[in-house]
């Protein structure tokens, strides 16, 4: 049965994602994983091995039947480190579009298995990145602006608008955050009070000097909390409005971003707003491309109004698959390649020079170094680095790297011709793929739905044993119902086998403070030792304070010898509650944890 034709262009309208978009988040997306994995191998010990604080016996625990994780199969560095390397492998894949579904499905297993491997460090962007990268499993991500998009024999798909399940599917997960975020927020301190932003700031633990410093003018934190809550409820209506969807698109979309920046000056809850940041790419409409485009073309007729034009050798395999690339993955869709031979002054400057051939708009011709510049520079993409590039300090050392290229094309073609060969395959999605996205769809609109209690929790059931496998079980709390009211920092005093006391967070220090410090926020090297360090907090996960003891011991004990080894230490919280503005917030010690880190000898038997 055919659609009627204004359904088809409602449905495009609303649920459809244009495939230069699509490019776009693709590459976001790998960069924000990769970006993630390299900050994550900074502990890759500590969280991911059983030498660290999240031992495999105890994570079997904890973690349920329904949380399978590949870097659980093994607790050795070196095991957990070639996993890592795959998967960042694999992003970069997703970067540059080669054999983007494999890598999009092996970044998929990888993240998945990895959130999955130490609970006790996951935050909120997590969880989304890994939705996110399940929906591009079943979109034609490499399609625009990749290699693989460069080196097909079939044609790629001539029109820019696409839709299907995972377009709606990608849409709704990425707007599901905020709105189902929105019915959460359910206290008076978003509505009617407007105080949440005020005690969000108050969180000492996240607060950056700018949050400090906002948090003396209640009157602006009350218009921001206001601002957030009214944005996360109606912006996702507003995205999916079937009437200047254009228009309301664009502004919701530009609104989201500003929230994320401005999450990111005020609070250290990265990588979450990168993340969030990367999944709202995906409002890019194609009329913004199309505008580029057209702008692209006014510049050219400045110019001279002549087609950008590439010559190549065309005796030279791997010349033609090279301008092939930079002309997909420059963005320069309009640019014209043909062999110099078959052009007169192409050819005569191609043997004069043992070079391509660049002619620009204004009919001028560049060779060598200078001629990737213009393309740089043409790019709309990466124009700014070819303007940094094309001053003459670089011409030298350009003109020696692509000298060196054309000296060893024949390595290099048979290089490529091995990992880059041209290819056939589809950039369709099958039946099958439309059917498991359109499921999807449905099962996490009602796992969301239960979610905020607008569905019976019954349905939970049947959702879970798949939803968990998959890893896409998810729950938008983030500060809601309000934010917590409780912060605080940790002193942890210890005393060495000689008797020595000192604090183990800072032992550079003489003896042992229990003062607030300035920034508790840099108290951590990264997020994922605050966020670790607040649920050793938690009594949820009290459990794993013994192994977050026995690791203290075993670190520093590895670095020092006889009596400067560590004997003993407590782990306090100096709990701090959060007070409305204008009070002063009290302070309370409580010691959560005490540990020896040998074994004391048995007094003797009374006789």
């Amino acid at each position: 049965m055919r659609i009627p034709a204004w359904l088809e262009s409602l449905l495009g309208r609303v649920f459809g994602i244009d495939l230069r978009t699509l490019a776009l988040f693709r590459i976001a997306l790998g960069l924000v994983l990769f970006s993630d994995l390299v900050a994550r191998s900074a502990d890759l010990t500590v969280f991911y091995t059983d030498a660290g604080v999240m031992p495999r016996a105890w994570l079997l625990a904890v973690n349920g039947p329904w949380r399978i994780s590949l870097h659980s199969a093994n607790g050795e560095p070196w095991f957990i480190w070639t996993l890592f390397i795959i998967e960042m492998l694999a992003a970069l894949m997703m970067v540059f579009g080669w054999r983007t579904r494999l890598a999009t499905l092996v970044v998929f297993v990888l993240h998945a298995s990895l959130l999955n491997r130490n609970i006790m460090v996951l935050l909120g962007g997590d969880v989304l990145i890994t939705c996110l990268i399940f929906w591009g499993l079943f979109l034609p991500l490499g399609a625009r602006a990749s290699i693989d998009a460069a080196l097909a024999n079939t044609p790629t798909p001539a029109d820019n608008r696409y839709r299907s399940w995972a377009t709606a599917g990608l849409l709704l997960q990425v707007m599901s955050v905020y709105f189902f975020s929105a019915i959460l927020k359910n206290d008076a301190e978003w509505w009617p009070d407007g105080t949440a932003v005020d005690y969000a700031l108050q969180i000492d633990g996240y607060a950056t000097p700018i949050g400090h410093w906002l948090r003396n003018f209640p009157q602006l934190t009350s218009a921001l909390t206001y601002y957030v809550y009214f944005l996360e409820w109606l912006g996702p209506i507003l995205v999916f409005s079937p009437i200047f969807s254009r228009t309301l698109r664009f502004a919701v979309m530009v609104q989201l971003m500003l929230m994320h920046v401005g999450f990111l000056l005020c609070l250290q809850i990265s990588p979450f707003p990168y993340i969030s940041l990367v999944s709202l790419t995906t409002l890019v409409g194609g009329w913004l491309w199309d505008a580029a485009d057209r702008a692209g073309q006014r510049r050219a007729v400045r110019r001279g109004g002549l087609p950008l034009r590439i010559f190549y050798d065309k005796d030279c395999g791997f010349c033609r698959k090279s301008v092939l690339l930079l002309k997909t993955l420059l963005l320069l869709p309009r640019a014209q390649i043909a062999p110099a031979q078959d052009h007169a002054r192409a050819k005569a400057l191609l043997e004069a020079n043992y070079s391509w051939v660049i002619i620009d708009h204004d009919d001028r011709a560049y060779l060598k170094w200078p001629a990737y510049v213009v393309l740089l520079r043409r790019s709309p993409l990466l124009a700014p680095l070819g303007w940094l590039l094309s001053g003459a300090w670089a011409v030298k050392p350009g003109n020696a790297v692509y000298e060196f290229v054309g000296r060893h094309r024949d390595a290099f073609g048979v290089i490529t011709a091995k990992l880059l060969p041209y290819h056939n395959r589809s950039f369709r999605i099958g039946l099958a793929g439309q059917l498991v996205s359109g499921l999807v769809l449905f099962s996490l609109l009602t796992w969301n739905l239960i979610s905020v209690h607008w569905l019976p929790e019954a349905f939970y059931k049947p959702l879970t044993p798949p939803l968990r496998v998959i890893r896409l079980d998810q729950y938008w709390n983030m500060f809601a119902p309000f934010p917590s009211h409780e912060d605080g920092w940790f002193v942890i005093p210890a005393r060495k086998i000689n008797g020595e006391e000192f604090d183990l967070l800072h032992p550079e220090r003489p003896g042992v403070s229990y003062d607030k410090p300035r920034w508790i926020s840099r108290e951590w090297r990264n997020i994922r030792w605050h966020k670790y360090m607040e649920r050793i907090w938690s009594a949820e996960f009290s459990q794993n304070r013994l192994y977050f003891g026995q690791y203290l011991c075993r670190s520093w004990n590895a670095a020092h010898d006889g009596s400067k080894q560590l004997d003993t230490f407590k782990i306090i919280y100096m709990l701090e509650r959060s007070v409305p503005w204008g009070q002063t917030p009290t302070v309370e010690q409580m010691v959560i944890w005490r540990h020896e880190c040998f074994d004391k000898p048995s007094p003797p038997p009374s006789n």
